[in-house]
């Protein structure tokens, strides 16, 4: 939803960035494996216990993940590949964060963080794969509260605020109003025809 009503905006901001990587030398899926790479960064730093310098730490790692399709774009290099490439990465980052938030529940002997690190891996997940679900059966879905972006802003300020769980709890709230309307979207479509 936010990434619907921002991505009209920033789109100067971005194809600008995208043009500089190319000149450097970038590709699109070199952006991408950095993206994840940073992930895995702010991974450990969760892990080790630096949750405020991972929060921080991982707002470059989501400009990335704009930054990859705006040069595959600026580049036409948009390929089916880099696209598969893209959401799979950005899967299991997903996994990763929210696995190690988890731990910390793990970590610091506090169950709920552990608990609602997990559902929130679980029901997060289910965002994106109903969107290529029904996508890959020839519906249309809006997107929702619970997009990519606004996962990141949960997550980051979640680890930064040390208020993890409470983010969980939001994070897993959005994502399944999305899941939800995506499922009822495309019952909606399949019944209608």
């Amino acid at each position: 939803m936010l990434n619907d009503k921002v991505r009209p905006l920033i789109q100067p901001f971005t194809a600008g960035v995208g043009r500089a990587m190319a000149r450097v030398g970038l590709t699109p899926n070199m952006v991408t494996s950095i993206g994840l790479l940073w992930t895995f960064v702010v991974v450990w730093l969760i892990v080790i216990g630096h949750r405020t310098l991972a929060g921080i730490v991982m707002i470059p790692a989501w400009f990335l993940d704009v930054f990859d399709g705006a040069l595959a774009r600026v580049t036409n290099r948009v390929t089916v590949w880099g696209g598969f490439f893209d959401s799979v990465a950005d899967r299991i980052g997903d996994g990763a964060l929210l696995a190690a938030i988890a731990s910390l529940g793990w970590r610091y002997h506090r169950p709920r963080v552990l608990i609602a690190g997990l559902v929130a891996m679980v029901v997060t997940s289910l965002v994106p794969y109903a969107r290529a679900k029904a996508e890959a059966l020839g519906y249309t879905v809006a997107s929702g509260p619970g997009e990519r972006a606004e996962r990141a802003i949960l997550i980051s300020a979640g680890l930064i605020l040390h208020v993890e769980e409470g983010a969980m709890w939001v994070l897993t709230a959005l994502c399944l109003v999305t899941f939800l309307s995506r499922c009822i979207s495309v019952y909606r479509q399949a019944t209608a025809a």
